[in-house]
């Protein structure tokens, strides 16, 4: 029991479910005002029924604990006490007058023990806590009142059952047809269970088959790994080897380009090369010739005469020609110029009022060079070419384009006009043999009216 002790007036009892304090006395908490309540208390036994029930041990049967009222006490509204200041109960109430008629406890702690006695009994039998206020009591009697409900729903559920099963007429097999039927359910029950081992093998074989092929799935996992693997590294190789074949490909390009330049490049056009430089002709950069404005040294003049005979020289051996006449004699800056009688040197210094023999070697180089200009066109007729070949400047005896080639008695001038002429011609011839003997794409020649003397 949830007894507690209130300071000054003794132990009270207090509710199990809300803790409130009950008061039992019927008074209030005013100890100065007499009580003007009507209720009794517990201790009255002429009216001890309207504050609690006593349970009768032999009450039994269905209606037992039916009731509220017949299965815990109830306590009067006066005898609930929640706050200090608020109502008492009867018996807190008759405890205080018993206590002050009779001046003693002893009464008051046997009527007390008695009242416990009372709210244990009665926990034993409704198997709820006493003692309880009115509002715990009336909520858990709306409890109980639900779960009535909730019972009697399902007894009348169970009934209306029972009720539809009895309704059904029920056929009765006789014995042989009992048996027939159980051996149906076992041939049945037999073949369910065959069937069962027959999957629980095919459910084996599946497994064992999973296993299989997820072995089969790893072997092939690995080995698209290692493809993947491999192919990466084929793609790296690949590319090294486009790498190098790109730059070996530049390589070759690069060679190409310099060898179609090696091979347009003319070694006779580099060593004697042929040009002018104002009034004179100039070969490898000596020029050949001299005016009254311009007296180039005979060293010069000599050096120049030199690169001409060893070039014209150069150019009948490349083609496999031989002089018929004449015969040219390359001695670097004192060459010589022979026929069939004797030689004659074609370098000076020599005077111009008698130098026969300078004249004679001039004269001999100019018949060489147009023999050689005949030649060049003879293989163009015999090769049907459109256009044979022909000098710019046409030679004829001493004269290169009507002006004589020899020295004696000769203005500087028009000796000068002459020798640009013949290196002229010698240029073409030379541009001839190149394409024509050395097989290579030879390049262009400059116009060779500008750098030519004008005609007049």
């Amino acid at each position: 029991l949830n007894l507690a002790m209130d300071h000054g007036a003794g132990p009270v009892f207090v509710c199990h479910f809300c803790n409130c304090r009950l008061n039992l006395s019927g008074q209030t908490d005013d100890a100065n005002k007499p009580s003007t309540s009507a209720a009794s208390t517990v201790f009255d036994t002429a009216r001890i029924d309207e504050s609690f029930i006593v349970l009768d041990d032999k009450r039994q049967g269905p209606q037992a604990g039916r009731g509220l009222e017949e299965s815990f006490v109830v306590l009067g509204s006066a005898s609930i006490l929640r706050q200090p200041g608020g109502t008492q109960n009867a018996l807190s109430q008759q405890q205080q007058h018993q206590q002050h008629q009779d001046g003693g406890t002893g009464f008051v702690d046997a009527k007390l023990q008695a009242l416990a006695q009372l709210f244990e009994m009665a926990s034993n039998q409704t198997h709820v806590d006493h003692p309880l206020c009115l509002d715990c009591a009336a909520q858990l009697k709306d409890e109980i009142e639900a779960q009535i409900q909730d019972t009697e729903r399902e007894i009348s559920a169970y009934s209306d059952a029972v009720s539809r099963l009895e309704s059904e007429r029920v056929v009765t097999l006789s014995e042989e047809e009992f048996r027939a039927e159980v051996r149906r359910l076992q041939e049945e029950e037999e073949a369910e269970r065959s069937r069962t081992q027959q999957l629980q093998q095919q459910v084996a074989d599946v497994r064992a088959e999973l296993q299989s092929l997820q072995a089969a799935a790893a072997d092939i996992d690995a080995l698209e790994e290692r493809y993947w693997h491999d192919y990466n590294d084929y793609q790296l190789q690949l590319k090294v080897h486009i790498e190098e074949r790109d730059a070996l490909l530049n390589k070759i390009d690069r060679a190409s380009q310099r060898l179609q330049l090696l091979r347009n490049t003319n070694v006779y056009n580099d060593a004697f090369k042929i040009w002018h430089d104002g009034p004179f002709g100039t070969i490898s950069g000596f020029r050949l010739g001299r005016t009254p404005d311009q007296p180039v040294e005979w060293d010069e003049i000599n050096a120049a005469w030199g690169q001409a005979v060893l070039l014209l020289h150069t150019m009948a051996q490349a083609c496999k020609l031989t002089f018929s006449s004449c015969r040219l004699l390359p001695m670097g800056s004192h060459p010589r110029v022979g026929d069939k009688r004797t030689t004659y040197d074609l370098f000076g210094p020599v005077s111009k009022l008698w130098s026969a023999n300078y004249d004679r070697a001039m004269i001999c180089y100019l018949a060489c060079l147009k023999e050689f200009g005949e030649f060049a066109k003879a293989r163009d007729v015999a090769e049907n070419k459109g256009v044979p070949f022909a000098f710019p400047f046409p030679i004829d005896g001493d004269k290169v384009h009507g002006h004589t080639i020899k020295l004696t008695l000769n203005k500087d001038a028009k000796w000068t006009k002459a020798l640009k002429f013949m290196l002229a011609d010698l240029k073409v011839a030379l541009q001839w043999m190149v394409k024509h003997e050395l097989s290579t794409v030879a390049p262009q020649l400059p116009n060779l009216a500008p750098e030519g003397p004008s005609a007049s």
